[in-house]
């Protein structure tokens, strides 16, 4: 856990922000979830982390996982990888393995509180939401996924993961700044025109279901590749 952030503090919320990310740059940029698991860690002492869970409780689907503290059931690949192809399991599992991915790769914390909940909820459903929409798993994809869910749902660490990706693509990566603002923009929009909240989703129940009928049924229009 990092240091308590306060809107009171002398070094402000904004300075804190942009030095924790600016100092830890080399550790995302080569893969590291634990920095931004730290990160994720330190907005939990910020009134934005309550505003969010108040937020997201208003939606009745998503108030219902708060009080059931639901999280996927453990599962093993290759029991994913004998369903259908184009189930939603068979593809996940599929894309993980093609990854080399640990379907576990999370930092573990107790769920004590609804900002706890939240956290283990978004980190044991991250890479679903990735397959659902179909953004890839490299930078540009991250920080567009995190903008679909700035159009759907009001997580802070979204909003940062894409404020920071603009301001570090720009600057290391300029080259890809027009495709990024293109796949912020695809994501935000697909986001605001999804009905079905993705994080308001048992997506444990969903394993044996075509990935198509499950967009369709969350209203997703769009082009997306498995």
């Amino acid at each position: 856990m990092v240091n308590v952030i306060t809107y009171d503090s002398n070094q402000g919320l904004l300075s804190y922000i942009i030095q924790f990310l600016a100092s830890n740059t080399l550790k995302i940029e080569a893969g590291g979830t634990d920095v931004l698991f730290d990160f994720e860690d330190a907005l939990d002492q910020t009134e934005m982390a309550q505003l969010a869970v108040n937020e997201l409780k208003k939606i009745p689907e998503v108030n219902v996982l708060f009080k059931e503290r639901w999280l996927p059931s453990a599962f093993h690949l290759d029991e994913l990888s004998q369903f259908p192809e184009g189930t939603l399991g068979h593809v996940y599992a599929a894309q993980i393995k093609s990854r080399n991915f640990n379907p576990y790769f999370y930092t573990t914390i107790p769920v004590v509180d609804d900002i706890s909940y939240l956290k283990m909820l978004w980190r044991t459903t991250h890479d679903i939401y990735h397959v659902m929409t179909g953004f890839d798993t490299h930078a540009v994809g991250e920080i567009a996924l995190q903008a679909f869910f700035i159009g759907q749902t009001p997580i802070p660490i979204s909003a940062m993961i894409v404020s920071f990706g603009i301001v570090m693509i720009s600057l290391y990566q300029p080259h890809s700044c027009k495709y990024l603002m293109s796949e912020i923009s695809r994501g935000y929009n697909l986001g605001c025109q999804t009905p079905g909240k993705l994080i308001a989703q048992k997506w444990d129940q969903y394993w044996d279901v075509q990935l198509s009928d499950i967009r369709a049924h969350l209203g997703m229009k769009g082009i997306f590749s498995h």
